[in-house]
């Protein structure tokens, strides 16, 4: 676990090479709804609930999903299920380790979120995953909205926030002791996962909310990627921290970002405007709508 720039004397070019991922597991939005505040982005400036507009956010899910397959992505889907309203976020409750096929179990910090990862856990069972849970059972991991894989590299980021404990990537770190985890602390109550501040494109370039990261945090996010791009207080509550890049070229990210957008089309990138408007109104975007990873394709 590093927490500090001066105990990682490496690059990312110095770990394991990992695939593309060719995957994405998505949740039907038919029950998303906002029935309580697990974050400031759900609220109203006077303190009231924001509704979603479920038609709205199922055409804008069904274009999303969409464009994944357009890109080549396998698409698989969770039905909608009763009593879940945050069921469509699939990032967060499982975490997936590339390189021995295992999948690590979530414990979600809201009650209403908890059951979300039985249907995780059956999904990747189904898909001859090894199912792992952490050893203690009242700790929070938000899984990979807190933790990140360096693309095509076995380097994992990760982030200590109120959704996921620090003790959760002890656990992993024990169990993995060939893996290095690069470990920040989120400082900024609007960001409250490593996902909505820290978007990996490439192997040397990231998207960063750099308001939301301590100094240490912030100096070992660009050694790590030398080519980063932060992100203006618009560009940030726009979610472009979001965004998502399954094979270092395609950038799936909030429509609205045009200075962005031009930069990223320059350095190579194929950047794939998503309307996530409606999901935005929850605090999440493309990264929280899918659950990405690498899966061997039958012959």
């Amino acid at each position: 676990m590093i927490d500090n720039i001066e105990d990682w004397g490496k690059s990312s070019s110095h770990y394991q090479i990992t695939p593309s991922h060719n995957s994405v597991l998505v949740g039907s939005p038919l029950k998303f709804d906002i029935l309580a505040a697990h974050n400031k982005h759900m609220k109203n400036e006077d303190g009231s609930l924001k509704s979603i507009d479920l038609v709205r956010a199922q055409a804008q899910w069904e274009a999303m999903c969409k464009e994944f397959k357009k890109a080549g992505l396998k698409v698989s889907t969770l039905k909608a299920k009763e009593g879940l309203p945050d069921l469509c976020f699939t990032a967060n409750p499982s975490f997936i380790v590339p390189h021995k096929k295992e999948v690590w179990i979530g414990k979600m910090r809201h009650n209403s979120r908890q059951k979300e990862t039985e249907l995780h856990k059956a999904f990747f069972q189904k898909q001859r995953f090894r199912i792992r849970e952490l050893s203690n059972s009242s700790i929070c991991f938000e899984g990979h909205g807190d933790g990140l894989w360096h693309p095509h590299r076995l380097l994992l980021h990760t982030g200590n926030g109120e959704r996921t404990e620090k003790e959760a990537w002890n656990e992993i770190s024990r169990s993995y002791p060939e893996l290095d985890i690069l470990n920040y602390n989120l400082c900024h109550p609007d960001f409250y996962h490593l996902d909505t501040a820290l978007a990996c494109l490439s192997e040397s370039t990231a998207l960063i909310v750099p308001f939301a990261f301590d100094k240490k945090g912030l100096e070992i996010i660009k050694k790590a990627f030398p080519n980063y791009i932060e992100l203006n207080e618009e560009e940030s509550y726009n979610f472009a921290g979001n965004a998502f890049c399954p094979d270092g070229k395609h950038v799936f990210i909030q429509k609205g970002t045009k200075r962005l957008t031009k930069k990223l089309t320059k350095q190579g990138f194929k950047v794939v405007p998503i309307e996530t408007e409606q999901f935005l109104l929850s605090g999440g975007s493309v990264f929280c709508l899918k659950q990405s990873y690498y899966l061997e394709q039958e012959q």
